[in-house]
């Protein structure tokens, strides 16, 4: 019989809950899905892609990511602090001009101070008239069924970060 891991329990938590949206709501409309098992590194990757249904320029995706190091620690039972995966939330959007530090308060905001906000702008050479602007919630630790409700609470913020990103994303 199959033994799911920590990693197989949080998957089915985050795709429950923003299937929820999708098909109860309404809210959003799911664009992309990724489970990933890569037998080289012997490592897990789940991610999760979505938009607003009524904004399509602006996209989120939940990533969760157990590495052989987790899967080692939760199996022989060894290092129980670092059992577990990593969940990171990122939004993608394309845009003329970003102020950065503006969408870095919005999310701080959001998430709390604390939080580490990663953004990365990227554009096409030699024509850079718009940027792909990705922006990173990290949370920096490992997770586990523990945190379940931490996930299933991340959902709004999630929501709200999207309304307030709306704001410095631009029609393609």
């Amino acid at each position: 019989m199959f033994d799911p891991t920590i990693f197989d329990n949080l998957k089915t938590v985050v795709e429950g809950a923003v299937y929820d949206l999708d098909t109860n709501d309404e809210l959003i409309a799911i664009i992309d899905r990724s489970d990933i098992v890569d037998l080289a590194k012997f490592t897990r990757a789940y991610a999760l892609s979505f938009q607003l249904r009524h904004a399509h320029q602006l996209t989120c995706t939940i990533s969760l990511e157990m590495t052989l190091q987790h899967i080692a620690n939760e199996l022989l039972h060894e290092d129980v602090t670092n059992t577990g995966c990593t969940v990171t939330v990122s939004f993608s959007f394309s845009a003329t001009h970003v102020d950065c530090q503006a969408v870095e308060q919005a999310l701080k905001r959001i998430w709390g101070e604390q939080r580490t906000v990663i953004q990365t702008l990227t554009y096409t050479y030699p024509k850079h008239e718009r940027y792909t602007h990705q922006v990173t919630i990290d949370f920096e630790r490992t997770i586990n069924e523990s945190h379940v409700d931490d996930l299933l609470q991340m959902i709004p913020y999630i929501i709200r970060s999207l309304e307030q990103l709306l704001l410095y994303a631009e029609q393609k």
